[in-house]
């Protein structure tokens, strides 16, 4: 059994990597195969790194743009009523506000038709877009109901550091910008490791020529 993948989607996507026992009715050796099984490239994907506070975005395999961000200042989980950031993957359902003026405060995930200059002192105010999420993991399967979004805040100071109430916190042209791009099925990976040199996978195939890697 064999299994082919590209360097880059091991360094980009995670892999599951299997050992099972040789099943050759030839082989008495006890040897132990290794087989590895790679997700298929997502079109869209984000992953916010809680170490950086920043945001990286994929298309396919190819790294888009990295912007900062903020996750909750209690830290991370999914309890109900927490104000906890959920880990794991997450997916995106709905694109909220398009269209709308940057700053424009939503309430209830509807227009208030009041606009909030950044740094302005209003709570924990939610303006611009959100982009609603939902947990595809027993981890952060209460994401929805928590109502964890990412949205665009006031607070643009308080950006690059976990200042949150639980949501992911970007600046509004950083969040208008996203919208333009992201649509609803994207992949959203909220991790405890830093994010990768945005050259990675393409310095390390031309130091090491390598294309494929292949497990027997």
């Amino acid at each position: 059994m064999s299994a082919s993948v590209t360097f880059s989607a091991i360094l980009l996507l995670p892999s599951v990597v299997a050992l099972a026992s040789c099943s050759s009715s030839r082989c008495d050796c006890g040897c132990q195969k290794v087989s590895l099984a790679v997700k298929e490239v997502p079109a869209q994907r984000l992953v916010v790194s809680i170490p950086d506070q920043k945001m990286q975005t994929y298309e396919g395999e190819k790294m888009k743009r990295r912007y900062p961000v903020s996750t909750s200042r209690f830290g991370l989980g999914d309890k109900l009523r927490s104000n906890l950031t959920p880990l794991g993957r997450l997916e995106v359902v709905d694109i909220i506000g398009q269209g709308l003026p940057k700053g424009m405060r939503l309430y209830s995930r509807k227009p208030t038709g009041e606009i909030l200059k950044p740094n302005t002192t209003v709570g924990d105010a939610i303006v611009t877009r959100i982009i609603r999420l939902r947990g595809t993991e027993p981890r952060n399967a209460r994401a929805f109901q928590r109502l964890i979004y990412i949205h665009g805040t006031t607070d643009e100071m308080g950006l690059k550091k976990p200042v949150s109430w639980g949501c992911v916190r970007m600046g509004s042209s950083d969040i208008i910008h996203l919208c333009r791009w992201v649509k609803p099925g994207a992949e959203v990976d909220v991790v405890e490791e830093p994010l990768p040199p945005t050259r990675t996978a393409a310095v390390i195939r031309r130091l090491f020529h390598w294309g494929s890697v292949t497990a027997q």
